[in-house]
């Protein structure tokens, strides 16, 4: 949500600042500014009338008609003896300038009523002068004294509002584009998928500094990620010679003294077998070729891989099952190590189901053993690390999930361990479904 975002943050605190800003200033204007000019505008208006009335009232009749014949005070205003229609005219509105007059000609002349006719585009002030020669009327067109604020400057403040609102949207976006930059760049680094850092040149000062922490920190990462694939691989290779001389010193000794050597072969395939999951790991994330295909066959060739050492293993497939990408020898790895793990350390009867649901391919591998409690999970996907109650049985490196969790990382899938209906371990492998270009996802 942008309101969460440290973009929509700050932006809404930057447009409230302004707005309270604006208001409060506005609140100043109107009340030690406009105010008093307007009630001293109103007055003048009333001793403006008070001095109408006051001539009429003085004027010899021989010079009255002159007068209201000749009068122009330059603000429009005229002067009649004939009043308006009663039919056509209404009471000014409480919150108008028009009503304030009138309250401001009581004062001196109660009773006063001011009338409004709207029957052109400039409504018409009717105000009444009473003397004691008549009753004379000042017209005058209400615009000039008690408009409210045109349309087209309300659109015009309501454009300049949003051009502001805009403008700092896109300042305050351009500012945070370098941290979402590095955001981004972290999440890549967090999932194994690196990418060289680049720093723009006109970001705040703040911002490089941070980035270029992070981009050292990054290729710190990196070498120390390059000397341990280095070094897991030539300790792993180094140790292949010496292991191969021993099985074949083994295997040449007298079919007599088999009894006590197959212990030792068992010993040294474990080895070479914890050798070749080295090898795999030390493979720094490798750039697998991946194909479009259905899993049901790698699946039956791996189920029968397992039988022929006597180990079943149940398949069931729900069609129709989509395609999706995958390199083949790479998720051939995956299946294995996951079975080998439910024979080391679950209990039979082990099953592999496929299905696709949704906008995934999913493949559950399961064992009916003691499972893994849900709190230890994300510790036994990291490298090196295996349950303390594991440690005093079968043997391994701890490398086993957290090459599956690689491999299946690299295939933009998701891996999730939980527990089996029935009991034991399930292994959850979500592949995202291939579309082919052209078709509808």
């Amino acid at each position: 949500m942008i309101a969460r975002s440290l973009l929509g943050r700050t932006l809404l605190v930057t447009v409230l600042t302004v707005l309270i800003t604006h208001l409060a200033t506005l609140l100043l204007f109107q009340r030690f500014y406009v105010a008093p000019l307007m009630q001293h505008t109103i007055e003048d208006r009333a001793n403006h009338i008070f001095s109408l009335i006051a001539a009429l009232e003085h004027l010899p009749a021989s010079s009255r008609g002159a007068f209201i014949r000749d009068f122009d005070d330059r603000a429009g205003g005229v002067l009649q003896s004939q009043g308006p229609d009663a039919q056509q005219v209404h009471s000014p509105e409480e919150s108008s300038r028009v009503f304030l007059l009138q309250n401001q000609l009581r004062t001196k002349y109660p009773g006063t009523q001011v009338w409004i006719t709207d029957r052109s585009d400039r409504p018409i002030v009717w105000i009444p002068l009473h003397t004691s020669h008549g009753d004379f009327w000042y017209l005058t067109q209400r615009q000039g004294f008690d408009a409210g604020l045109p349309e087209k400057w309300a659109l015009l403040l309501t454009l300049v509002i949003l051009l502001g609102i805009t403008s700092v949207y896109w300042a305050i976006r351009r500012i945070n584009r370098p941290l979402q930059n590095l955001a981004q760049a972290a999440h890549r680094l967090a999932t194994g998928n690196a990418m060289p850092f680049e720093i723009a040149t006109d970001i705040p000062s703040e911002v490089r500094e941070v980035s270029e922490a992070f981009r050292t920190m990054q290729d710190a990462l990196q070498q120390l990620e390059s000397n341990r694939t280095i070094m897991l691989a030539g300790v792993s290779h180094d140790l292949r010679t010496p292991l191969s001389r021993l099985r074949l010193a083994l295997e040449m000794l007298k079919l007599s003294e088999r009894q006590s050597i197959d212990p030792m072969v068992q010993d040294l395939e474990e080895i070479d077998r914890t050798i070749d999951q080295f090898l795999d790991f030390a493979r720094d994330h490798p750039q697998y070729s991946l194909h479009s295909t259905d899993l049901t066959p790698l699946l039956q060739s791996c189920r029968e891989r397992f039988e022929t050492r006597g180990i079943a293993v149940a398949l069931e497939v729900f069609q129709p099952v989509a395609q999706v990408l995958v390199n083949e020898r790479a998720m051939e790895r995956v299946i294995i190590n996951l079975l080998e793990n439910g024979i080391r350390y679950g209990a039979p009867p082990f099953g592999m189901i496929l299905s696709s649901e949704g906008h995934h391919t999913i493949l559950r591998i399961r064992d009916h053993g003691p499972g893994i409690p849900a709190q230890e999970v994300n510790h036994l996907l990291q490298p090196f690390t295996r349950r303390e109650d594991s440690r005093h049985g079968p043997p391994g490196s701890g490398l086993g999930l957290a090459i599956v969790s690689s491999i299946v990382a690299m295939h933009q899938g998701h891996l999730s361990l939980g527990t089996a209906s029935g009991g034991g371990l399930e292994v959850a492998i979500m592949l995202p479904i291939h579309v082919e270009s052209g078709e509808n996802s």
